[in-house]
């Protein structure tokens, strides 16, 4: 399938993928950056009354591979091209290279232009997808955390913009499962067939991930005029009537896990009662079965043929045997019934976006940074979803193509 959806059979691709300064050189080779270069050549022309400085060209290869070879510094790549010439004469340079302010000059000009880049890795985006057949038509969203740089136990934080949130982690310590991080949020819409990156963007660490979601669709669509997904998949942390109807107004399926309210009780019969799996559970705490839907009625569900601990039980509180979900609530009734096969199916493929976040901060360079503030938090976050899809692109032009996830050289 992936060898189809490249055009070319493995025996017909040609050499193997370059290795080593060969397969960077190529990496660089597989965006156009002259629209961006153009309008940062442009700026400096004018506020400087005239060309000078090293070529821009130059100094934004030097960036690009600092984020593939994960180097956490623009100390780091500066000694990094000081020791190895092959590296320096990639990115044009002979003896003489320029001062690490000269990048960081550089990249505050960058950072002023975050849209083209951004602009950038969506033109990749449309390529990669003329590649792959299928390509965003099921997609997850949620966001991540990013680290800043400052340290925020000092009395004076050195980031104003930084701000603190609660996330799920599998670390032990978390008693309840959660730990604070101080920093940022990226927030990310994923291809969930191809475990690929389609759009994002960054925010502070404090913004709530639910609000975000309709914010990701719509920017997804000005980005890529054909995104229209038959499928849309999140955690319970996007569960809310309005984003059910945000997905549904846009004609998808909405494959959203829905919370679970901490006190049974609290709760009418049969009213937002829910297990884990998103099945609905009847008073007994049984999960119900699916049996079918009504365009007017809703979904149908009933308790196991087993029965359970109250079913036909006398008194105030006994088990009703079969419900209907709401019909006039879409976090109900969706187009694809909860607790079905075909929907465990779906949310299953949410996994996809942890994998594009784990490529991202282990592989590349999302965590392993030194800056501060939101606009360069977000400017870095975008160079690194940038190379991811440089090297995506790269990996489906070489082959073979289920390798296009790789981000680091295949060790022969």
């Amino acid at each position: 399938m992936h060898q189809k959806a490249t055009g070319r059979s493995r025996s017909a691709q040609g050499p193997r993928p370059p290795g080593g300064i060969e397969r960077i050189a190529e990496l660089l080779d597989t965006a156009d950056f002259g629209a961006l270069l153009g309008e940062l050549e442009a700026e400096r022309f004018y506020s400087a009354g005239g060309p000078k400085g090293y070529p821009l060209d130059k100094l934004w290869r030097t960036l690009l591979v600092g984020f593939w070879l994960n180097v956490p510094s623009m100390s780091a790549l500066m000694r990094a091209l000081r020791d190895d010439a092959d590296l320096r004469r990639l990115c044009g340079f002979r003896r003489k290279l320029p001062h690490r302010t000269t990048f960081a000059r550089f990249f505050a000009m960058v950072t002023a232009r975050l849209e083209l880049v951004t602009d950038t890795s969506a033109d990749l985006t449309d390529q990669i997808r003329e590649m792959l057949p299928g390509f965003g038509e099921t997609v997850a969203v949620d966001s991540t955390t990013v680290k800043t740089f400052a340290n925020p136990n000092r009395k004076v934080v050195k980031d104003p913009d930084a701000t603190w949130t609660k996330k799920p982690t599998a670390k032990a310590s978390a008693k309840d499962g959660k730990e604070w991080s101080f920093g940022y949020k990226y927030h990310l819409v994923a291809c969930a067939r191809y475990d690929l990156p389609l759009f994002g963007y960054t925010t502070t660490a404090n913004h709530v991930d639910s609000p975000e979601l309709p914010k990701l669709l719509d920017g997804a669509t000005d980005a890529h005029l054909w995104f229209s997904p038959e499928h849309v998949i999140a955690d319970k942390g996007y569960d809310s009537r309005a984003n059910h109807e945000a997905v549904i107004e846009r004609g998808a399926a909405p494959i959203i896990a829905i919370r679970r309210p901490d006190k049974r009780w609290d709760q009418p019969l049969h009213e937002e009662v829910y297990a884990e799996d998103g099945t609905p559970t009847c008073v007994g705490m049984e999960k119900m079965e699916y049996v079918r839907s009504d365009p007017e009625k809703g979904h149908l569900f009933e308790c196991p043929k087993h029965g359970c601990r109250l079913q036909n039980r006398k008194g105030v509180l006994y088990c009703k045997e079969q419900i209907w979900e709401k019909p006039d609530n879409p976090r109900y009734l969706g187009p694809i019934p909860r607790s079905t096969e075909t929907w465990r199916h779906l949310y299953a493929k949410r996994q996809s976006i942890e994998r594009v976040f784990k490529s991202a901060k282990q592989s590349l360079r999302l965590e392993r940074h030194c800056f501060m503030g939101l606009p360069k938090i977000a400017l870095h976050a975008a160079l690194t979803f940038l190379v991811f899809q440089m090297t995506v692109k790269f990996n489906l032009l070489f082959g073979p193509p289920e390798r296009m996830r790789w981000m680091v050289e295949p060790v022969s």
